[in-house]
């Protein structure tokens, strides 16, 4: 029609046929977009099951968008939900790689890292469920979190039921009140140091553990060694106090003796009308008395003619105590003989003669035998642990005594001896002693000679102490020693202790100086001069007449000199006493002078003398013998009086070779001397 409109020709004019014209394009426009909508559409449709049904359901497009814009207002809400989700889910993994670290500190690591998986997975599943069913309405997602809980708390019922188990760390054990023997096996498998010490206790059986140093369940991974505190029994020579027993029934006394320990207890029965059977007449001691102490009860037996004959009841494995009391209580007489036994405990019945269930009169006599303990062989014990003689201890009752010493052939902490030998048979109870090594004795770094020598006496080691100038190391400290810090010491060896005289100077000739410049010369040479007056008819007074140790002589700066010098006073004199009092020791030329200070003592002429010294005049002063135990003052008195005229003093040095009072190896067999010096010995102190 629209064709035919525009066919037609009949318009009234030109213009109304351009407004048809421009409307008919319109029209033709406005078709297009609606084709062009329609494709896509179309288009959305195969691609989107959802809008297909919409397009063929309009009532249903209108209800889903509904859907979706109330959707789009739900989905704004849960933001602060999500926040508390994501901390959560961030502690978990915190949490998670928390318990993964320390699972390595605990007993059951495998089961605290099933655990933490577990605890893992949990909470991702709870995350992913949430948001399933919350935005999606699904349900799978919070049926896989229940079954993963539900499987954890089976799996942790099962495991505490122990029906199901899993590998565990090593660790200790808890081992109090558990033989010690137990201890050291456990502490030998995992190669763990440990040490016992052993206390007495009432309350803990011999020779198990009262405490050990480390935790028990502490991982043996952290350990380096474990020290125990055993049990040694009942202290013996404890101090108890005893009451006065008498009227006590016999029972009553058992009882108590077992009690408190006593183990020296005789309990014997007499024959008495007046005092009821089985009752305490008399006991041999009361008040504060030692667990060993000896003690003898004295119970009545009745009257003897109401006695009957018993069947011997079984008196294996009973302490002697109580087997005693119950034959005794009936009139049986015993007597005793001694077997070694695997299966009895020391001290009690092997066997009776006759044997259980015969019928025995009183007065009769029966044999007990009574038990030594096993009878134990000494094992070859040289070279072994300590682990081994402690559980060889533990095993058979012994007492053992350790001591130690240094050597250079046993590894340190094995045994060097004992007092019995291989193959010995010994007793239970029986103390042996045993001495471990030390290893070899290494030589240490000493300074002071006072400190060596006590270490040196402890260890029994022979020395030898030798002086000798040095500038570089002060007086009376140790320069070295023969044997090098860190080397092995042979104990037959003596080790020599080489000491610092300090810094030597040469003694100054002060012949002809005033007292005023000898003293300056002892100053400038570090010298400790003292002086003494001296009449000399042939020395100008106020000059030097002679010194104590001559010119040019080795000393240590600082020792002391004595300097005599002139006088015209004729009543003035040098005593023996006075130079005591003011010098201290020297040495000659031909002797080594030893530090530290000495007694002196003098011979020669008297103060009234006119003799003059001749440095001319000599003698051969030849080493004199001294005998064993003679004082320093019976050695310096031979020499005085073999070599009249000769001035000695002398100075006591320590030495391993010789005796006190005999003359040091260090002194010359033989030296020259004037008539002008004294001369300083060296006595052994």
């Amino acid at each position: 029609m629209e064709n035919k409109n525009m066919n037609n020709t009949s318009y009234t004019s030109r213009t109304e046929r351009k407004q048809f014209e421009e409307e008919l394009k319109n029209k033709q426009l406005e078709k297009e977009k609606e084709l062009e909508a329609k494709r896509q559409e179309i288009k959305n449709i195969l691609f989107d099951d959802d809008k297909k049904n919409i397009y063929k359901n309009p009532r249903k497009r209108e209800k889903t968008v509904a859907n979706q814009i109330e959707n789009n207002e739900k989905r704004k809400k849960p933001r602060a939900a999500n926040i508390v989700l994501s901390l959560t889910y961030v502690i978990s993994i915190i949490l998670f790689i928390y318990l993964i670290i320390d699972s390595s500190n605990q007993i059951d690591q495998i089961y605290q890292i099933i655990n933490a998986f577990l605890l893992l997975i949990i909470v991702t599943c709870f995350l992913i469920s949430f948001k399933k069913s919350f935005f999606k309405n699904k349900s799978a997602p919070t049926v896989i979190t229940s079954i993963v809980v539900l499987g954890t708390i089976a799996f942790n019922g099962l495991y505490m039921t122990d029906v199901i188990s899993l590998p565990t760390q090593s660790y200790l054990p808890n081992f109090e009140s558990e033989n010690l023997t137990k201890a050291i096996n456990w502490t030998e498998e995992n190669n763990i140091k440990t040490d016992q010490n052993f206390e007495y206790s009432d309350t803990t059986q011999k020779y198990s553990v009262i405490s050990q140093s480390e935790k028990a369940e502490t991982l043996t991974k952290n350990l380096n060694t474990v020290d125990f505190v055993v049990s040694n029994g009942p202290d013996y020579n404890k101090e108890v106090i005893l009451a006065d027993m008498t009227g006590w029934n016999v029972d009553d006394v058992l009882d108590f003796v077992e009690e408190n320990f006593l183990n020296n207890v005789t309990i014997n029965f007499e024959e008495n009308d007046s005092v009821d059977k089985e009752t305490i007449i008399r006991q041999s001691t009361t008040g504060t008395i030692k667990r060993s102490d000896s003690i003898i009860f004295t119970a009545s037996l009745g009257n003897k003619e109401d006695l009957s004959p018993i069947k011997l009841e079984d008196l294996t494995s009973k302490s002697l105590l109580r087997a005693s009391v119950y034959l005794g209580r009936n009139g049986i007489q015993y007597e005793l003989k001694y077997e070694f036994s695997d299966k009895i405990e020391k001290g009690h019945v092997i066997s009776s003669d006759p044997k259980k269930g015969t019928t025995v009169n009183p007065d009769e006599m029966v044999t007990l035998t009574i038990s030594k303990g096993k009878e134990i062989k000494v094992p070859n014990l040289k070279n072994k642990t300590m682990a081994y003689v402690t559980k060889w201890m533990v095993e058979n009752n012994l007492q053992i005594n350790y001591s130690d010493r240094y050597d250079t052939e046993i590894e340190s902490g094995r045994v060097i001896d004992s007092n019995y030998k291989e193959g010995d048979i010994i007793e239970e109870g029986t103390t042996v002693d045993v001495t471990f090594s030390k290893g070899p004795l290494k030589m240490k770094k000493f300074d002071n000679i006072n400190d060596f020598k006590s270490w040196a006496d402890t260890n029994g080691i022979k020395y030898e102490i030798k002086e000798e100038f040095n500038s570089d190391v002060e007086k009376d400290k140790i320069i070295k020693t023969s044997i090098e810090e860190g080397k092995t010491i042979n104990l037959d060896d003596t080790i020599t202790v080489y000491v610092s005289r300090g810094e030597a100077v040469k003694v100054p000739d002060f012949s002809g100086n005033t007292k005023s410049e000898a003293q300056k010369a002892c100053d400038n040479s570090g010298l400790s001069c003292s002086f003494t007056e001296e009449y000399s008819s042939s020395i100008t007074s106020g000059k030097v007449i002679r010194q104590s140790v001559a010119a040019g002589t080795e000393i240590a700066k600082g020792d002391k000199i004595t300097i005599t010098i002139a006088t015209s006073n004729r009543n003035t004199s040098s005593s023996s006493s006075k130079n005591n009092s003011s010098s201290s020791s020297s040495s000659s030329s031909n002797t080594s002078r030893p530090s530290g200070g000495n007694n002196s003592s003098s011979s020669g002429s008297s103060g009234g003398s006119t003799n003059t010294c001749d440095r001319n005049k000599t003698v051969t002063v030849v080493k004199q013998s001294s005998l064993n135990g003679d004082s320093a003052q019976a050695t310096l008195r031979n020499y005085q009086n073999a070599y009249p005229g000769i001035k000695f003093t002398y100075t006591e040095r320590a030495s391993q070779k010789g005796s006190p009072g005999m003359i040091h190896q260090d002194m010359p067999n033989s030296f020259t001397a004037n008539y002008c010096d004294t001369y300083t010995l060296i006595i052994i102190k």
